[in-house]
């Protein structure tokens, strides 16, 4: 249910994002692409950057949730901390030539979310293959 909850808060994120990029859209008469114009690149980059990340998040998140049964806590810290990485990095991104702290957070804290989840479904993985002959 944790997973429930941070895929319907990203989604709606991402529908925000999608939101913004239709307006920079109509704004700049941007059909496909991002034509010549630095903003339309930089909301589209938040838009993209979130949906990458995001499904592995989901993933990951669901996988040692439910199968791993890690501690509710473990989750809900690694989603918050996620979630507010994916927010800093859409508002830095679309600062003014995409220089900001926020962007250097986000990203910082998404990377470290990401590496966590993994390198503890690796270890998870691999000590129960260890324990039932590699699966067979």
């Amino acid at each position: 249910m944790i997973t429930l909850f941070f895929a319907g808060s990203l989604t709606i994120l991402a529908i925000v994002l999608a939101y913004l990029t239709g307006r920079q859209r109509i704004k700049t008469k941007t059909n496909l692409g991002i034509g010549e114009d630095f903003g339309m690149l930089q909301i589209t980059r938040a838009h993209g950057n979130l949906l990458e990340n995001a499904l592995f998040f989901l993933i990951l998140s669901f996988l040692l949730e439910n199968i791993a049964q890690i501690s509710s806590l473990a989750i809900v810290i690694l989603g918050d901390i996620f979630l507010i990485s994916r927010i800093a990095h859409a508002y830095g991104i679309t600062r003014p030539e995409a220089k900001s702290i926020f962007r250097f957070l986000g990203i910082t804290g998404t990377v470290a979310v990401l590496f966590i989840q993994a390198v503890w479904g690796i270890i998870i993985s691999i000590n129960w293959l260890a324990n039932n002959n590699l699966g067979f």
